[in-house]
């Protein structure tokens, strides 16, 4: 089956988005790339006729990806491969929670965590200001007043700039899931990031775990959307 491709450039932030009838329907709605390949979905012109393009990104690197994304570009997803726990390089990103989908509730980003065991999750924000941050989690998010976690979790901006905050080895605050917040780091009474039960405003302050800046940059947002990715 020939895929259609287009053009991908660095320097503009493309939405990934599914359009089923051009790859394999048997898929039923969702977004599978094959790391072997090399090409990419274009969107229709005028005519409603995909064009193919020549690509200008190495897409070889980029992961199987099983979902629609509204945050993430393809420069994003290869950037973030790049720094994903040793243990699960090379495996498929799996969309389990968006806004979009399954409402503004921290309650519902839980329970669709249930039956995950042991994956790391991708929490990943876009706020109304088009800034897009979040974190790298070394477990599934679960409900639990105490801090969990281990040294593989991490914080990142994407947009508008590429920063990386790793686990500082100061404390081991990595993060915990209550009926009122999600915090991801912490230390001194800030949190690295901080999101409410209502998954609408959120808090992103420098924190002795991560050593980070704050993620947005008023350090008060409020989230546009909400996805979360498990691996497999």
């Amino acid at each position: 089956m020939i895929l259609n491709t287009i053009d991908v450039t660095l320097n503009i932030r493309e939405k990934i988005t599914v359009i089923m009838t051009s790859w394999m329907p048997s898929f039923g709605g969702f977004l599978r790339r094959s790391r072997s390949e090399s090409e990419v979905l274009s969107g229709p012109d005028n005519n409603n006729t995909v064009i193919p393009k020549q690509t200008s990104l190495d897409l070889d690197i980029l992961p199987e990806v099983e979902g629609e994304s509204e945050i993430l570009s393809l420069e994003d997803i290869k950037r973030l491969s790049d720094v994903l726990p040793a243990r699960i390089i090379g495996t498929g990103w799996r969309l389990v929670f968006s806004t979009s989908h399954h409402g503004f509730s921290l309650g519902s980003l839980y329970r669709k965590f249930d039956s995950e065991d042991s994956s790391p999750t991708l929490l990943c924000i876009e706020d109304t200001e088009g800034e897009v941050f979040g974190a790298l989690v070394s477990c599934p998010v679960k409900l639990r007043d105490t801090f969990y976690g281990t040294g593989e979790s991490f914080l990142f901006t994407s947009q508008p700039r590429w920063e990386l905050y790793p686990w500082s080895g100061d404390n081991q605050l990595f993060v915990r899931g209550n009926t009122e917040s999600l915090v991801v780091g912490a230390g001194d009474g800030q949190f690295g990031l901080y999101i409410d039960s209502s998954l609408y405003q959120g808090r992103s302050q420098p924190c002795q775990t991560y050593l980070n800046k704050p993620l947005a940059r008023k350090g008060d947002f409020i989230l546009k959307t909400l996805e979360c990715w498990s691996f497999s």
